[in-house]
């Protein structure tokens, strides 16, 4: 009889919220039930409680914060698991995981969900002599295929699952919903002031952002010096699916985005998305060009706006949009996409 595959998902701190570590969780899940694998999941650097709640089939460890040498230490701990796949999630993090599986049984397959220009030189330097030692390198989007493949032969395009919530329906509101950690790579500013520049409030659409960091205090202060009356910050939630089900329109402001949860899970609840044309969003809506603005143009950006608050039918354009997430980003299909990297063996010996 086959034995599942043995899998490890190494996160650094599953208890901080974001796409990522919902997209750890998700694929923990997938590989579980569709592959049958025996998978378990190292919160390596973090003893808090996950963001996101894992099944009972699910070990969940979790490590104290650690310093680098330390958390380098338990990586070359968790070899004796003896996995069959580990796999990580973070570029620093992923070649650490690459070193300390190094001349083990274990195939080490290594998930961007940075942007390849992301990270700084040094960094960039040391994922260029590692990466071609992992067994996989998984990207996310056109772009960073791209790249990696001019050096890597060990690299494949394997999207984030986006998987529907089931979520009470609503009608659709004048809302506007910006989602995601409030720091400054996610450039919620833009969308605020693209807000006070449409004028939108005045025809009585709304807006709200959502989430939380270390920009809350600027982003209301700009809120209050454009004089925004009907825009407001919301403090992180768990649970978004209310949000989707009554927004019309989601702004994507983002200066880099490697693949955008959020877009994809909006759009697969009816959302419309307006998204500055970074790597992932514009991959995921490489057939709606016209949802994309040039990142930093906000003219542009507050110009679309207005025109996607005015136009009188946007169903059609909803299913168009749900169809293209699942047609390319549904469970089974990403399952499909990874089925030969998690392989099953036919016997007692490694595959």
């Amino acid at each position: 009889m086959p034995r599942p595959s043995k899998i490890l998902f190494v996160a650094t701190d599953l208890s901080t919220g974001g796409g990522v570590n919902k997209v750890i969780r998700d694929l923990a899940v997938l590989f579980r039930h569709r592959f049958d694998a025996d998978v378990s999941v190292v919160n390596a650097r973090s003893d808090r409680p996950s963001s996101y709640a894992f099944p009972d089939d699910i070990e969940v460890q979790s490590h104290r914060p650690q310093s680098v040498i330390s958390y380098f230490m338990l990586l070359l701990r968790l070899r004796r698991f003896r996995p069959d796949l580990v796999i990580g999630s973070w570029t620093q993090d992923n070649i650490l995981l690459t070193l300390a599986f190094l001349f083990s049984r274990t195939k080490t397959v290594l998930v961007e969900h940075s942007s390849w220009h992301f990270h700084h030189a040094g960094v960039r330097l040391l994922r260029r002599l590692v990466y071609p030692l992992a067994s996989h390198v998984i990207v996310l989007n056109g772009r960073d295929l791209d790249h990696y493949r001019k050096w890597l032969s060990n690299v494949r395009l394997i999207p984030n699952p986006v998987i529907a919530r089931a979520a009470e329906k609503h009608p659709r509101e004048k809302l506007i919903i910006a989602i995601g950690h409030l720091e400054p790579l996610k450039n919620f500013e833009d969308a605020i002031r693209a807000m006070a520049l449409s004028r939108l409030e005045d025809q009585g659409w709304s807006m709200a952002v959502i989430g939380s960091g270390s920009s809350e205090s600027r982003l209301r202060e700009t809120i209050a010096e454009l004089g925004l009356s009907r825009t407001e910050i919301r403090n992180s939630v768990d649970e978004l699916g209310p949000w989707y089900a009554r927004a019309s329109l989601l702004l994507v402001t983002s200066r880099l985005e490697s693949f955008s949860l959020v877009l994809a899970e909006a759009m697969l609840a009816g959302v419309i998305p307006l998204a500055y044309a970074t790597d992932g969003p514009s991959f995921i809506l490489e057939d709606f060009p016209y949802l994309l603005v040039e990142p930093g143009n906000l003219e542009a950006l507050s110009r679309r706006l207005t025109e996607l608050a005015s136009s009188g039918e946007l169903d059609p354009t909803r299913e168009r949009l749900r169809a293209s997430i699942e047609a390319r980003f549904s469970p089974d299909i990403v399952a499909d996409q990874w089925r030969d990297v998690i392989q099953v063996c036919d016997g007692p010996e490694p595959c």
